[in-house]
């Protein structure tokens, strides 16, 4: 999962939480997603508790392509493109 993804699925969980404990949560603070998640425990609403479970899957296969083996180093940058060492 994306960060974007997981940004929107807690956007998703604290408007639900809003919604069904009628409870302002500021999102701008620091640690809103231990409360949020906190917060999905209490709750006894199906799809409060399902988003929370949506959070909590673990991260996609696909990211953490790691086979050990390192891939090639980057020496710096060059107006934002990598610069290889060869």
């Amino acid at each position: 999962m994306s960060q974007r993804e997981r940004m929107q699925r807690l956007v998703e969980l604290k408007r639900a939480l809003e919604k069904d404990m009628g409870i302002t949560v500021d999102i701008s603070r620091y640690g809103v997603e231990q409360r949020l998640l906190r917060l999905a425990r209490a709750s006894e609403d199906p799809s409060v508790k399902a988003l929370a479970a949506s959070l909590d899957e673990p991260p996609d296969t696909a990211e953490q392509e790691n086979t050990g083996e390192p891939g090639p180093r980057i020496r710096g940058y060059y107006r934002g493109r990598p610069i290889y060492d060869e």
